[in-house]
């Protein structure tokens, strides 16, 4: 999906609570049962109504805590939280007229609160409410600039109404105060584009890769000379010295675990590659070598979940050379266009390397698994079956995508990743008519557009290929609309009940039909609501744990 598309999801609460989360952490905690016998004794005390509101609150007694945050509110009219709390329980049971009115009587109360600003906005946009929802977003960001989720809902509605310019004055903002997000860069240079503002978005394309670890200078220091003499263990005190005094390079965790895995120091190595990616998740290098650890440890499915992070790691890095070549070509600089492009080229084979080493792996572990249900018995009782070899591997599971994408035509992600096995084998041709077949199915697949256009390129279509890129970073209005509404729907959990009972009902003939709910988590990442997403890919794991389907599934969490 396209970054643009993406902007839509962003900032979206499952819950109204989630926005004070924080606030009210202390006060639910110290709510304990035995404090609050009934909500009766405790009728004209409004902070022991709180109290017992909070407690029902915990136990899911959504009404009862209602009647106690109410009251409350009555008895104190100046109290802001109980108004904050009923509003949360109303938009819980689906009252958003409510809610939003119990908000409005808190803002009454303080004024220059911007989470409750940000929550009466939230209920204005779910409503439908556009213009009143921007202007509240407008208003709690006057209060908090910072206030992120504010800015990514004001941008999402100023794209739906195709308001470009505000859209990116937004992301502009979001810069402003972390002007390290290659996400962020990678939104900003799409909207410029999207204006025809070609060197801006060139600009910003620019950035993305600057702020890229693996397109950061290697350190030339006394750690690097110790390496260079053989000398590992100091060389490792060096770097723990350079780390004490800043912490804050994922690149020394990064040369820290490489030395501990050449001395063999398993554990060390992989809690140095984890802390370079907790304090980078976009450091392709450390994901990767993460990966590798796990495989050179034996732990087969780790490094397959490695290795699928790292993979859209290397995509978005993609996407970026793809919308700085893009960008280039609209501006008329065609040289530096194909210079671009041709170094696209060069990064494009990692995602299609990492993809055939997880789909060798998975088949590796499931074989083995299979092998051990069959037989019966411990692993360590059997004596292992002959190790296939990589190009065996992968042509089996070749031939299982083949398949695979024979049974489910309509299924994009079949071809796009029958695609990129196919590409690896240097079955160009053949790749190129599977990433065909996936954006004629959706023809927003970002990824796949980006993968054919790189593949039409490879083999001298290049009028083709630049086509095809374009097609990968535009912007469809009748999509927008579709990925607004639907991201709306999901964030009201109603809502989306009613779209999983639909869905039930759709599929009650056929109890074993997984296909739905892949599709649903699909599409749930698909306009950006992660949690949601994860948790239905979870699902599918549960339901049906020994089959193709939680293979995905299992692949699909390794992404976040």
């Amino acid at each position: 999906m396209s970054y643009l598309l993406e902007i839509l999801g962003r900032g979206m609460m499952g819950r109204l609570a989630e926005a004070f989360a924080d606030r009210w952490r202390i006060a639910a905690d110290d709510a304990k049962p035995a404090d609050t016998p009934s909500l009766k004794n405790d009728a004209q005390d409004h902070e022991a109504l709180m109290q017992a509101g909070f407690v029902r609150l915990r136990e899911g007694q959504m009404a009862e805590a209602l009647a106690a945050f109410e009251e409350a509110g009555r008895l104190n009219e100046h109290y802001a939280l109980a108004r904050v709390a009923a509003a949360c329980c109303l938009e819980d049971i689906g009252r958003l007229d409510e809610a939003a009115a119990q908000l409005t009587a808190a803002l009454r109360i303080e004024p220059n609160d911007a989470a409750v600003r940000f929550a009466l906005a939230f209920c204005h946009e779910r409503q439908g409410r556009l213009e009143n929802a921007a202007e509240e977003y407008l208003a709690a960001l006057s209060v908090s600039p910072t206030l992120r989720n504010a800015r990514e809902r004001l941008s999402a509605i100023y794209l739906r109404q195709d308001r470009i310019d505000l859209a990116a004055e937004q992301y502009e903002e979001l810069l402003v105060a972390d002007p390290a997000d290659v996400d962020l860069h990678l939104t900003l240079a799409g909207l410029y584009l999207r204006q025809s503002n070609t060197e801006a978005a060139i600009k910003s394309f620019e950035n993305a890769l600057v702020f890229e670890p693996d397109n950061w200078d290697a350190h030339d220091d006394l750690a690097a000379t110790m390496e260079e003499a053989g000398l590992i263990r100091e060389a490792i005190e060096q770097l723990h010295l350079m780390i004490d005094k800043r912490p804050e390079f994922p690149d020394t965790y990064l040369r820290l675990g490489d030395l501990y895995a050449r001395i063999g120091n398993d554990e060390a190595a992989m809690q140095a590659y984890t802390k370079a990616v907790e304090i980078h998740p976009g450091f392709l290098e450390a994901t990767v070598k993460a990966g590798t650890q796990h495989l050179r440890c034996g732990r087969n499915l780790d490094a397959a979940q490695w290795f699928t992070r790292a993979i859209e790691i290397n995509d978005r890095l993609l996407a970026a050379y793809v919308g700085l070549g893009v960008s280039q070509h609209a501006a008329g600089h065609e040289v530096e266009a194909i210079s671009t492009f041709d170094l696209a080229t060069t990064v494009e084979p990692n995602s299609t390397l990492l993809y055939s080493e997880v789909a060798r792996l998975q088949l590796k572990c499931a074989v083995q698994q299979e092998a051990e249900q069959y037989l019966n018995v411990e692993p360590a009782d059997t004596a292992a079956p002959p190790e296939l070899g990589f190009e065996d591997l992968i042509d089996r599971q070749i031939e299982r995508h083949r398949l695979l994408a024979a049974e489910r035509p309509n299924h994009p992600d079949m071809h796009y990743r029958y695609g990129l096995l196919l590409r690896q084998r240097g079955l160009t041709d053949e790749a190129i008519e599977q990433f065909k077949l996936a954006v004629a199915i959706n023809p927003v697949y970002t990824k796949a557009l980006v993968k054919l256009g790189l593949a039409l390129y490879d083999v001298g279509r290049t009028d083709e290929a630049i086509a095809q890129l374009q097609q990968a970073l535009d912007l469809h209005p009748e999509y927008v609309d579709l990925h607004y509404r639907v991201g709306l729907m999901f964030a009201n959990r109603r809502q989306f009940a009613m779209a999983l009972e639909h869905f039930d009902r759709a599929v009650n003939a056929q109890p074993n039909n997984l296909d739905y709910r892949e599709n649903l988590a699909i599409a749930l990442e698909n306009i950006g609501l992660i949690d949601r997403a994860k948790a239905m890919w979870h699902r599918l794991h549960e339901l049906a744990p020994d089959s193709d389907h939680a293979q995905r599934a299992h692949k699909a969490l390794g992404r976040y």
